[in-house]
């Protein structure tokens, strides 16, 4: 039997092959209903794109270049767009997700939630009007445990992080258990025993306690005496800290960012103490830490975005998938060989 194609549902519902690849697509100026007859068609004769078409549409994007690229959203979810540019993080996280969208022939587009005026519904319509098929949203910043009220059904979405509750998503996050890892295994090398987390409550619990239970199991004291070198704080101050270091004498301190460091002048590092950040920034290399690759995390989220589009696959996913990206450690002068 052969095998059913785009013009096979065509001549079954009397309609041009353009139109049923376009419906495939979920291409907004194509009717509802359109979509929707042409979508059951396809499940009834049991159509399947054909992989070798789908690589050699994506070389062809890639070929033309800047000519017409497919446009993808990258929507922030509680950052406007003057705060994006003061985040390094931010930054690298939308470096990675432009370079890659060039390099598979498509283009992204920044919008941004928190400016006034707008909604999670109105930039909806907006994507919907402009043909923009899929978007990418940013991590929570703010709620720990969060829903942001796009309209799912209409989109293919991949979502950063996991401050999200509902609805179920793709989704992609750096391996906070695994970097946690990697800090303490180096720490443990150069001779640091009395090794402490001061953090967010908030962080922690946003990455489902992924850093205070790599710390917990990969600490070289028993576990009786780790406790008393975990802080989490939901709002760490510099009272917090100091007031932790005199009572729990760690001998270097990882931070879950970077306030820490600041809170700490006055001490000399890494002599009295040393120091490491689970948030390496490149514009600050002396802090030793677990860079987390941002841009590589841009970069995966784009990776399986476009791979929704080319399955023309709409709304929340029946078996979500979680990409995690994996960082790296970068030396500093922050820390020292303690034997």
């Amino acid at each position: 039997m052969r095998r059913p194609t785009l013009q096979t549902i065509a001549d079954k519902l009397g309609l041009s092959k353009m139109t049923v690849s376009r419906a495939l697509r979920g291409e907004p100026h194509v009717k509802a209903e359109v979509r929707e007859q042409v979508k059951q068609a396809a499940q009834a004769l049991g159509y399947q794109p054909d992989p070798e078409i789908g690589k050699l549409m994506a070389h062809m994007r890639r070929q033309r270049g800047s000519e017409s690229p497919q446009t993808l959203a990258f929507v922030w979810a509680e950052r406007t767009a003057a705060e994006i540019k003061q985040s390094a993080w931010s930054m690298e996280l939308i470096r990675g997700a432009h370079e890659r969208a060039r390099h598979l022939g498509f283009m992204v587009s920044e919008f941004y939630l928190a400016e006034k005026g707008m909604t999670a519904r109105r930039l909806s319509g907006i994507l919907e009007a402009r043909g923009i098929a899929g978007f990418i949203l940013s991590p929570l910043i703010t709620r720990s445990r969060g829903h942001v009220s796009m309209r799912w059904e209409k989109f293919s979405s991949v979502v950063i992080g996991l401050g999200y509750a509902r609805p179920a998503q793709h989704r992609v996050h750096h391996h906070h258990f695994l970097g946690m890892m990697t800090a303490m295994r180096r720490l443990k090398k150069l001779g640091y025993r009395r090794i402490g987390l001061f953090a967010s409550t908030t962080l922690d619990q946003r990455m489902f306690g992924a850093w205070s239970a790599s710390f917990r199991t990969h600490h070289p004291l028993a576990v009786s005496q780790v406790e008393e070198l975990l802080c989490l704080k939901r709002q760490p101050t510099r009272a917090d800290l100091l007031g932790w270091i005199k009572t729990a004498r760690p001998d270097v301190v990882i931070d879950g960012g970077q306030l820490a460091f600041d809170w700490l002048k006055g001490m000399s590092l890494p002599q009295d103490l040393g120091y490491v950040t689970m948030s390496w920034q490149p514009d600050k290399p002396e802090r030793a830490g677990i860079d987390q690759q941002t841009d590589v995390l841009g970069a995966a989220a784009v990776d399986l975005l476009v791979e929704q589009l080319h399955h023309n696959e709409r709304g929340p996913p029946q078996h979500p998938k979680i990409v995690m990206t994996e960082g790296l450690w970068r030396e500093g002068t922050t820390v020292r060989t303690v034997r």
